[in-house]
């Protein structure tokens, strides 16, 4: 009776083992570098959460498709699916194409971080202009307390536009 540890492992099955350490490997990684970036620029650990899913959603759909093409599913069926997908999904984005210019307004407002939450902004926009302290930072909008008291929801791909002054305290 042949020993199940004679037998030399697939290429299919090996290609898998890297693949998903690859993936861990990064999303690692990845967690690890955000957090001493937040850290080093005094972001709250809640502003991180929708940039480390970002990463998680594009490095997961990398994992399944270096899967698709390890296991060599037959590309031509797996394409008309996922052109088909694109175009369902395209068409919804195209419909509400502010999302994407909100998520990726949020990216820039993230990473260049010209302001924090607690601080006191001027968004300047002729007579709709306002002024207020940020009280949040998410992926669509930023929470801006205004001087009435009120929260106003701003888009972030509208901030990202405008003229934003940072009040310094005195």
């Amino acid at each position: 009776m042949p020993d199940i540890f004679d037998t030399p492992l697939p290429i299919n099955v090996i290609a898998t083992c890297i693949a998903i350490l690859i993936y861990s490997f990064l999303q690692i990684a990845t967690l690890k570098s955000l957090k001493r970036y937040t850290r080093k620029q005094h972001f709250p650990d809640q502003r991180v959460f929708y940039i480390r899913k970002f990463f998680n959603v594009f490095y997961l759909t990398t994992l399944l498709t270096s899967l698709v093409l390890i296991w060599g599913i037959d590309l031509q069926a797996a394409l008309v699916i996922l052109s088909s997908m694109f175009a369902v999904i395209g068409v919804g984005l195209f419909a509400s194409w502010s999302i994407l210019s909100n998520i990726t307004a949020s990216f820039v407002i993230f990473f260049s971080a010209p302001y924090k939450i607690g601080d006191t902004i001027r968004i300047v926009d002729g007579d709709n202009s306002m002024e207020g302290r940020v009280v949040d930072m998410e992926l669509f909008h930023l929470k801006i307390r205004n001087t009435e008291g009120q929260i106003v929801s701003y888009p972030n791909n509208l901030i990202v536009q405008k003229p934003t002054i940072v009040m310094v305290s005195e």
